[in-house]
């Protein structure tokens, strides 16, 4: 096959765009391949995998195939809400303007500084898909406190893992090719699938939602 090295073109009526979807948690390490299909208007109308990715080969999972539904599901949050203090527990917010909301922000985060001052904030980014550093220099630029804690991808959850998976198999936490890494993957008919699974205490579906 050719690969197809427009990230963006039209196709039968519709925009169709390049991609790959990382949805933590449990994206570990592939960002599946996919092809993203929106009308004029720039609204999601369908998801199909990329045949060109070199892991995924046009496979999406259940998370990629359901991306319309949670694109448009009524209930997803897309604006600022404000909820009153008077109303905790109660489904009762309003929505607000980003400038709005950067007001409040802004408002709460200097009557911190002036009763208890800056260094009583600590700003912590949690695990996500993307290395960027930037808690450390927003903790000192923006909130003036020189207590922050960057947690790159995984350092609060799968670097535990890779270490205890040290310990019990003298490996790291496999992150496995189940294909074996043959050229045609589960198409090469040297592939067989896996008569029996181990699991060491463990329920995945209970214990692990990352997949």
């Amino acid at each position: 096959m050719t690969m197809d090295k427009e990230w963006k073109v039209d196709e039968g009526g519709l925009v169709r765009t390049r991609t790959c979807g990382w949805s933590p948690p449990g994206c570990h390490p592939v960002g599946c391949g996919m092809f993203i299909y929106t009308d004029k208007d720039g609204k999601f109308v369908k998801v199909e995998g990329d045949p060109d990715h070199p892991i995924s080969q046009g496979r999406l999972c259940p998370r990629c195939l359901a991306m319309g539904e949670f694109l448009q599901h009524p209930d997803r949050i897309r604006y600022p809400m404000k909820r009153a203090r008077e109303d905790r527990g109660k489904d009762a917010w309003e929505r607000i303007t980003w400038d709005e909301a950067l007001d409040i922000l802004e408002r709460e985060v200097r009557k911190i500084w002036e009763t208890y001052g800056p260094e009583a904030i600590f700003l912590s980014k949690g695990t996500g898909r993307e290395a960027t550093e930037y808690a450390p220099p927003m903790a000192q630029a923006v909130f003036k406190t020189p207590n922050n804690a960057f947690m790159m991808s995984g350092a609060s959850c799968y670097g535990p893992r890779t270490v205890i998976g040290d310990f019990l198999l003298g490996a790291g936490y496999p992150e496995l090719d189940y294909a074996a890494y043959f050229p045609d993957r589960y198409d090469d008919p040297r592939y067989e699938v896996p008569k029996y699974i181990v699991l060491w205490g463990k329920s995945p579906l209970q214990s692990n939602p990352d997949g």
